[in-house]
């Protein structure tokens, strides 16, 4: 059976001339809550929302888990389909680590996300690179993070920057083991006069 609550015209303006006159007296006797229209509500149908509170303490909260489970669930085998995870057994558990692949993912997303600061000595730093063939993936990942860091191609193997990325160049050619191939300079213009 449905309850159909009827409301005059005249019923509701007699409401919102109480509300008006009592200002602050309301605000005192309505539940603190962010919203005063909830707050009437609660106060007039008191039923409703205690059976409102059950509901939602029995149906949505364990969905609300079971969505967040399903959601990160789905994100691990993303990642892992990707080849950024991989799961081992490990004394009968299963233990996730992160590949190769998924830390060169990581470090990339950190260089994207870095904030770029101008050198304070207005130098800018070089990167000359000639790396073989044999080495074409750490190459192509090279040229990638130079572009991440804020660097502009000359041409081919000359990378220039004028942000401050010194320690993170470095690093960078560490990481992918490039010391024999790349040379790192610090320029500074000199005008003619």
């Amino acid at each position: 059976m449905k309850l159909k609550l009827l409301f005059t015209e005249k019923f509701l303006w007699d409401l919102y001339k109480l509300m008006d006159k009592s200002g602050d007296l309301l605000s005192e006797i309505l539940p603190k809550e962010g919203n005063p229209t909830r707050a009437a509500h609660r106060m007039f149908f008191p039923d409703l929302y205690i059976f409102m509170e059950d509901w939602r303490s029995r149906y949505t909260i364990p969905k609300i888990k079971e969505r967040k489970k399903h959601s990160f669930s789905k994100m691990v085998s993303y990642l892992k389909d990707r080849g950024y995870l991989k799961i081992l057994k490990i004394k009968k558990k299963d233990v996730v680590i992160i590949t190769s692949k998924g830390i060169d993912k990581i470090f990339k997303a950190e260089l994207k996300n870095r904030k770029q600061i101008k050198r304070k000595d207005k130098k800018w730093q070089m990167v000359l690179f000639d790396i073989p063939e044999t080495k074409r993936r750490q190459r192509d990942l090279f040229r990638k993070a130079l572009q991440y860091l804020g660097y502009k191609k000359l041409q081919k193997s000359i990378w220039v920057c004028q942000y401050d990325v010194l320690d993170e160049t470095k690093n960078l050619i560490k990481r992918y083991g490039l010391d024999n191939f790349v040379d790192f300079l610090l320029i500074q213009k000199i005008g003619l006069s």
